[in-house]
């Protein structure tokens, strides 16, 4: 599969945390809510490369892509 993506699970999780913001004003409720989010975010981005990667593994079976050549051969009109 030519176009396949990959995220960076620790650079996503950055980012994500980098662009949130809290209206709370007790320091461990915001560590708190940075925790969340950034294990959110990175188990997420882990979650769509392992995604990815399977569906990457079908598009390259032979099993697949004799599929596709059916379908392909197949006259839908």
């Amino acid at each position: 599969m030519k176009n396949k993506v990959k995220i960076n699970p620790e650079t996503f999780a950055h980012s994500v945390m980098a662009s949130y913001t809290s209206s709370k004003e007790h320091l461990e409720a915001i560590a708190k809510d940075h925790l969340v989010l950034y294990l959110n975010a990175y188990f997420l981005a882990e979650k769509f490369n392992s995604m990815e990667q399977k569906l990457a593994e079908k598009a390259d079976s032979k099993d697949f892509k004799e599929l596709m050549a059916k379908v392909l051969e197949t006259k839908l009109f």
